[in-house]
């Protein structure tokens, strides 16, 4: 079973668009939430580690606004 962790600033539009590439997405889990883009994607590559998850970082986005930290299988 695969999964994937990553960082958004809006998890309920990353979920619809992980939906179309992965409609058997399934789990889906905010793991953590940060106030740095920075401190997000050390948490990413953590859990991605951790869960043996595919993850890739980077991504658009200011370093100061609520980042959220999800999981999910497929």
């Amino acid at each position: 079973m695969a999964c994937r962790v990553g960082i958004t600033m809006d998890p309920e539009r990353r979920m619809s668009e992980w939906r179309l590439s992965h409609p058997n997405l399934f789990n889906w889990r905010i793991l953590q939430t940060h106030s740095t883009k920075s401190a997000a994607q050390a948490a990413e590559n953590e859990f991605a580690s951790q869960y043996g998850c595919i993850a890739h970082p980077g991504g658009d986005g200011p370093e100061y606004a609520i980042w959220y930290v999800y999981y999910f299988q497929y």
